[in-house]
């Protein structure tokens, strides 16, 4: 089996796994629950699904293209293939996961109410975390990206993603703190993978360079990042052509 390993498409979408997913449900078998957990986790995944079906529709809408969500240890990401031309376009794709989180669980909840079964009131408890989850404002989770895209037009996008990865590293630390005292080893290394990628966002931003990196998010992020283009995203400015001049002398 060769990773990432495709699962099937969703609206046209790729839906992948890596290794280290398939590592996390051995883990949750052996040390979590059982197939109980594996339940559990396989539900969780699949709102991160949704939620990254978000991020990705609308940025389909806007002409990004997406080539595919991926599923790993740490939740999801929706890989796209360019970065959105405005911070108007990134503040939509990044509130759009949330939305679809939110808008399931408002959804489960009352489906809880009419029918009294556990499994809506535990899909609509895990939507409301990861909606909430991914507001945190660190770079590069969702609210990271939205706060990013609110100062874009005051701050410009270098200053706008150091702001950013200021918060995400305070995140980052509160995250360890957290970890440490309650012996969760998720979020210890989720607050290292935080700080190492919101650095990178940092070193992209200050370099000028439009390219993108992997994450996590809320487990979910999608990959922008045009960075170095003023206080407006944008495609970059194409290099001055090369001319050849021909002179041709009559006799």
């Amino acid at each position: 089996m060769r990773f990432p390993f495709r699962l099937g498409r969703l609206f046209g979408i790729p839906v992948e796994v890596r290794a280290s997913f398939l590592l996390m449900l051995a883990a949750v078998l052996l040390f979590m629950g059982g197939l109980g957990g594996i339940l559990v986790v396989l539900l969780v995944f699949a709102s991160i699904v949704a939620h990254e079906l978000g991020h990705s529709l609308v940025a389909r809408k806007l002409g990004v293209e997406v080539s595919a969500i991926e599923l790993h240890f740490f939740g999801g990401v929706a890989r796209l293939q360019s970065q959105p031309r405005s911070a108007r376009g990134e503040l939509a794709i990044a509130a759009a996961g949330p939305a679809v989180s939110f808008a399931l669980s408002a959804l489960a909840f009352v489906m809880a109410a009419l029918s009294h079964w556990w499994f809506f009131e535990l899909l609509a408890t895990i939507n409301l975390v990861l909606g909430i989850f991914n507001l945190i404002p660190a770079l590069p989770m969702d609210g990271g990206r939205i706060l990013r895209a609110l100062l874009v037009p005051r701050l410009g996008f270098a200053r706008a993603t150091e702001v950013s990865v200021g918060v995400s590293r305070v995140a980052s630390v509160l995250f360890a703190v957290v970890g440490l005292a309650f012996l969760q080893l998720q979020l210890i290394l989720l607050a290292g993978v935080l700080w190492f990628m919101a650095s990178a966002e940092l070193r992209m931003a200050r370099h000028g360079y439009a390219g993108s990196v992997p994450s996590s998010s809320g487990w979910s992020r999608p990959e922008w990042g045009p960075p170095g283009w003023g206080t407006s995203y944008g495609p970059p400015r194409a290099p001055p052509r090369s001319r050849i001049v021909v002179v041709r002398v009559d006799d």
